[in-house]
Formats: C-alpha cells, sequence, structure tokens
C-alpha cells in the first residue's frame, strides 16, 4: 500500500477564521477521508497522513504577536476533526523589552537558513518579515531531531498558504531540506499594494507548483516571470450540505431581530473589501427602502468602526447587526449559518479577493450576490445570471443595484437558483481535494526522479 504523508502550513488554523487556512483544512479532512475509504477498496491502496503546522495565532493582528492567540489548554490545540496540529508560538517583542540580543539571534538564524536553502538575503525578507509570524520555537527546531520527533513523520510534500506571510518561507525550508515538493495557494489580492513586492513573485518562483483560483490570476503569475507549467488551477469549494441540512434562521432572528430584507457582508470589514462602501450607501438605500437590516460578519478595523458610529447616528430607523469573530465558533456557526439563510443578497464589493469563498456560501444558500467589477471576478460570478458587479467604492452604484435586486422577487429567486446549481457542479471539496491529490502524486514523481 502506497503511503504518502501531507504536511500542510496555513498562516492560522482553526478556530482562527479565514478563507485561506479554511482551504487546507477542509482539504485535510477530505485527503483522511479519501484515505479511509482507499482501505477499504483494494483498488484505491493508499494510505494517508496528514500534519499540519501553524502559529498559534488567531487573528491578523496576533501574527505580529499584538492579537488573540490560542492556548496550549483549548481542546483544539493539537488536534481538531483527526487532523494533527502542531502549533508554533509567535514572538511578541513585548515579552523581551529587556533581551533584544534574543530577537536578533532568531533573525540571525532566519537569515543565515533562507541565504543557505533559498539563496534570499536579508534585504529579500524584509518586506516578507514584517507581515509575520515569527515563529521562534519553529525557527530553533527546523532541520534538528525536535522537528521530526514533533511530526513523527517524514513528509513527501508540504502546502502553504498564503502570501505575504512568512509561513510560505518557513515552507520552502523545509522542503528543501527533505528534499520535497512544495506547493503554495497565494491567494494573490490584485490591487492591494501589499501583493505588488517583486520579491513575493521572486518568491513563488521557487515553489514546485503554484495553485491559483482563476484564470486571471494565472495570467498574473505568468506576466510576474512564473513558469506557466507550475501553475495549475484550482477553485475554491463549498459544504452545500452544511448550509441547508438545518434551519438556523429562527436562531439567528431571536437573537438579533432583523428587519426584513436583510444585506448581508462577511468578510474583513475594511476599505479592500468593500465594508466601508456598502456603510456608506445605507443612507441611500433609505430613500428607498424605509425598513431593512444590514449584517456585517467578520473581523472590525478603526476605519469601519468609526464609520459604522456616523452612520448609526443617521439611520436609527433600520437595523445594523455588527457580529465580530468573536463571536462565532468557526466556518459553520448557527448564527452565520443562519445570517446567509435569511440574507435577501450578499453583498461583498471587493477589490481584494482572488476569489471569496463566501460568494459561494451565499449561492449555497440560494442567495445572489453583488461583487465589485474586477477582472477575478468575472471568473466567479457569472453575471447577470448569479449576480452582479459593480466598480469598486462607487457608493451610488451598489445602492442602486441593491435596490434593484431587493425590489424584483424574480430576479433573486433566480439567480439564487443558478448560483446553487452552479456551486453543487463546480465547487465540490470531494472533487477538489481529488485534482490536488493527482497533482501532488505528479510533482512527488518528478522530484523523486530528479533526486535519483
Amino acid at each position: 500500500m502506497e503511503q504518502l504523508n501531507i504536511l500542510l502550513f496555513p498562516t492560522r488554523f482553526f478556530p482562527a477564521i479565514s478563507g485561506g487556512d479554511f482551504l487546507l483544512e477542509r482539504l485535510g479532512r477530505e485527503f483522511l477521508r479519501i484515505s479511509r475509504r482507499s482501505s477499504k477498496k483494494s483498488t484505491l491502496e493508499i494510505k494517508i497522513q496528514v500534519s499540519v503546522i501553524t502559529s498559534t495565532a488567531i487573528d491578523f493582528a496576533s501574527l505580529h504577536g499584538h492579537g488573540r492567540t490560542i492556548d496550549t489548554s483549548h481542546k483544539y490545540f493539537s488536534q481538531y476533526k483527526n487532523l494533527k496540529i502542531h502549533r508554533y508560538r509567535v514572538l511578541n517583542s513585548d515579552s523581551h523589552p529587556s533581551n533584544k540580543k534574543y530577537e536578533k539571534n532568531i533573525y540571525s538564524m532566519l537569515f543565515e537558513l533562507t541565504k543557505q536553502y533559498l539563496n534570499l538575503d536579508e534585504n529579500d525578507l524584509k518586506d516578507v518579515i514584517k507581515n509575520g509570524p515569527i515563529l521562534p520555537e519553529f525557527i530553533y527546531d527546523l532541520f534538528h531531531e525536535q522537528f521530526e520527533n514533533s511530526l513523527k513523520f517524514v513528509p513527501n510534500i508540504i502546502h502553504c498558504t498564503y502570501l505575504p506571510y512568512l509561513n510560505i518561507i518557513y515552507s520552502l525550508l523545509i522542503a528543501q531540506y527533505y528534499k520535497i515538493p512544495s506547493c503554495i495557494t497565494p491567494f494573490l489580492h490584485f490591487a492591494n499594494i501589499r501583493y505588488q513586492k517583486p520579491i513575493f513573485y521572486q518568491i513563488l518562483k521557487i515553489f514546485d507548483c503554484i495553485f491559483a483560483c482563476t484564470k486571471y490570476e494565472k495570467d498574473v503569475l505568468i506576466s510576474n516571470g512564473i513558469d506557466e507549467n507550475k501553475i495549475e488551477i484550482l477553485t475554491m469549494g463549498v459544504d452545500t450540505n452544511r448550509f441547508n441540512q438545518d434551519d438556523y434562521r429562527s436562531h439567528f432572528i431571536n437573537i438579533y431581530q432583523p428587519k426584513s430584507p436583510v444585506i448581508l457582508f462577511c468578510g474583513y470589514k475594511n476599505y479592500e473589501k468593500g465594508a466601508l462602501t456598502l456603510l456608506k450607501s445605507i443612507p441611500l438605500l433609505i430613500q428607498k427602502i424605509h425598513q431593512f437590516s444590514v449584517v456585517f460578519i467578520g473581523p472590525s478595523t478603526t476605519a469601519f468602526n468609526y464609520q459604522l458610529a456616523e452612520i448609526k447616528k443617521k439611520a436609527t430607523n433600520i437595523k445594523i447587526i455588527n457580529i465580530s469573530p468573536e463571536n462565532l465558533t468557526g466556518m459553520y456557526d448557527k448564527k452565520k449559518i443562519g445570517a446567509f439563510q435569511l440574507a435577501d443578497v450578499y453583498c461583498m464589493p471587493s477589490r481584494s479577493d482572488a476569489y471569496g469563498i463566501a460568494y459561494l456560501e451565499a449561492w449555497a444558500t440560494k442567495t445572489p450576490v453583488i461583487a465589485a467589477n474586477i477582472p477575478a471576478m468575472h471568473e466567479v460570478v457569472n453575471i447577470n445570471k448569479d449576480g452582479l458587479v459593480v466598480e469598486f467604492d462607487n457608493i451610488d452604484q451598489l445602492a442602486k443595484t441593491i435596490i434593484k435586486i431587493l425590489q424584483n422577487s424574480s430576479l433573486k429567486k433566480n439567480m439564487g437558483e443558478l448560483g446553487y446549481n452552479k456551486v453543487i457542479l463546480n465547487n465540490n471539496w470531494t472533487k477538489i481535494s481529488e485534482l490536488t491529490l493527482k497533482k501532488y502524486h505528479e510533482l512527488i514523481h518528478s522530484k523523486n526522479s530528479n533526486n535519483l
């Protein structure tokens, strides 16, 4: 029986809530399911082990050592859904205010390793290091007996997410040391200036395989010097049954008492994701629709909180419901699913998305979507069929588009149905995981042949 040891390295992991991190969690669970199934069928003789390496970070601030982290006493610290997890503490510079030598040693070790194994020098790494996470114990353990003992296996392949965080460097170091293939799903957020640094594409060139979510993402990678043969297009998936097997609408209503119709946003509440644009559209919506609710789910920002307070002063006759990740238990939280089931339209006019798993979650509940008119969304949204697009940060256009859907029940119903049928056909996690495994096998075979 073939043995396949897969190492996954997301930036964060459950109970952190992020589409990019969720991808590897969901793939890992599918890989284990395939392994269990193959043990019962002699025609599929493959045994798969999966381990996850990640940071203790929960929110984005904790990647820099200043936010929420998971404690060793947490029930999901070392295992979740049969996935073994090895979490490394994020460096908090405040923990060592008088010991700058400690931090200096960590950075020196990191610079030395990347120079030796990846041919990257200190100047190359500056733009990556500032994004974190710095994991002191991981850097000390790497290439030592402690590291292999904690994994309890020698990996055959490593897969990480996502730009622009430092775990992509860690993953490449592991791959170089073990001489195994390295894969990344980078989730390029094209319009965000953080993703436009040349060093990121220099680092991506080192990977053996890059999983792009869309053809547009693939084209951007190629235009930045990435070998076309290294790029594989794989979409995101959605667990449609999880959004439909139970009705959580009454659960959400009992907690928040929303006014109908319901406009839903789920994502990072910042300018890039379109959360501020949606907030600013509310006064225009009130002129045409006198009663409604807007539900925001996701991490807040200072700009969002300020704008929300200003809007609430003017919009006293509508309901704005603001939910943070601290109020949720994960990607399948009852309140979150209830919000999607209640929503009349899902609105995330973001210019900072490589794909957007929340659009799939909306379609899983037969909810039409509104996205920003950016190239990647032309491959995600079937425009005028299962959703509509607006120009990014165009407040007036967004308000008119929301009103168009809310005031046309047949349009809303048809778009929701078409979106549901699409994700059932194209965004199945089992199919995505099988295609991923197929690519893993190709990469391992090629790497083994080259190492002979």
